[in-house]
Parts: structure tokens; sequence; C-alpha cells
């Protein structure tokens, strides 16, 4: 059995205040720090055999506080940022709405016929992240892999991965510092089972 752990970087400043990020490397926030560590402590009873991560800092430096629990490097690519969302990164959702009206309400309302130009259409981004994934689950058979990545780029993922429509992609939530995890069956013909979705318990312990 391949078990598959999928991690969205803790809070940014830019999360915090509402501002679309995409590509702009940008780092943790105070709090995004903070979520980090509640979820490597989660994550440290995990058997955990290799960590990716996305390269920007925000993914990375949340796998580099999950890996002070476990003696795994961290092999890290921009195969696994997240989507490049072009003219609307450093924008607030009301500024988006108020210069791209037309094109957000086709963002929220058929996501398959998104195009925003200079940005990565959804179906794009899907066909990027599920290659890259199907790729470190196929070199880890057997194996625990856990993934940093983004939020749209984990659901791109996850949806791809169960054969989902992605006119389902704004049906589910992927927060900062959760935790999705996802088995793939050892018979190739077997289906992935969802152990977990959007898991973020971990975020409610005190006395860090």
């Amino acid at each position: 059995m391949t078990r598959l752990y999928l991690v969205r970087h803790g809070e940014t400043e830019w999360n915090k205040n509402g501002k679309v990020q995409g590509r702009t490397d940008t780092d943790l926030s105070t709090e995004g720090v903070i979520q980090a560590k509640l979820l490597a402590r989660r994550l440290a009873r995990e058997d955990i055999d290799v960590i990716y991560s996305s390269s920007l800092k925000r993914a990375l430096k949340t796998a580099e506080i999950i890996a002070e629990y476990k003696q795994c490097e961290i092999i890290e690519s921009d195969k696994y940022h997240e989507i490049c969302f072009g003219p609307w990164e450093g924008m607030t959702i009301n500024e988006i709405k108020d210069k791209y009206g037309e094109h957000f309400r086709v963002y929220k309302e058929d996501p398959v016929n998104f195009k925003l130009p200079g940005a990565e259409t959804l179906i794009d981004l899907t066909e990027r992240t599920y290659g890259a994934v199907m790729d470190i689950v196929s070199r880890n058979k057997g194996s625990n892999i856990l993934l940093v990545s983004h939020g749209t780029a984990i659901k791109a993922v996850i949806i791809r991965i169960l054969g989902l429509d992605i006119a389902d992609f704004k049906k589910f939530m992927i927060d900062n510092a959760s935790l999705s995890i996802l088995e793939f069956p050892e018979n190739s013909s077997g289906k992935p089972v969802v152990i977990c979705l959007n898991d973020t318990g971990h975020l409610e312990e005190e006395n860090l």
C-alpha cells in the first residue's frame, strides 16, 4: 500500500489579508509558523519515508519544520507550485471582482472554461500537478510520501486522482496547514481511497 500525505503550507500575511498569491513567493506569517509546528507534531507519529515540496518559500518552510521531526531529506521542485494567477496576484477578491468581474464569474461558476491572459488554466494546472504526483507515487511504491504544496494545486491533484469533474473544484476546501491522505492499493487496477480530507484538527491544540 502506498500512502500519500498532501499538506498545504501554513498561513502567510497574504492569506491573512485576503490577497491572491499564486506563484508570488511569500513567506509564512508568525501564525503560519505556529500552524506548521502543530502540523509537524501531528505528523510525528506517522512513518514518513520521503518528503517532497514546492520550492516556493511558504511551502518549503512548512516542509522544513515537518522535517525537523523526521530523518528525511526534502526534494523540492517547481512542479508542485501553486497555479499562476497572473495579474490577479497581490489583489484581494473585491479588487478582482471590480477589475475582472466576468473572468471571476467564470472562475467561480465554470472553472473548466476559466481563461485569464497571463494566468494558468485549471486544466493546465491539473495536468501539471497530476503528472508530477503520480510520478512520485510510482517512484515510491509501498512508501509513505509527504508532499507540501498549495491549496489550488492540491485540489487539482485530488480531483484528478479520484476521477472527479473539474467542475466540482469549488465544492471542497483545502485550508492552510491542512492534511489530506490518499491510499493507493498494491493492485494497479484498484482505486485510490481518501483516508482524510482537509483535516485541521491539529490546529486546535494548545501549549505548543
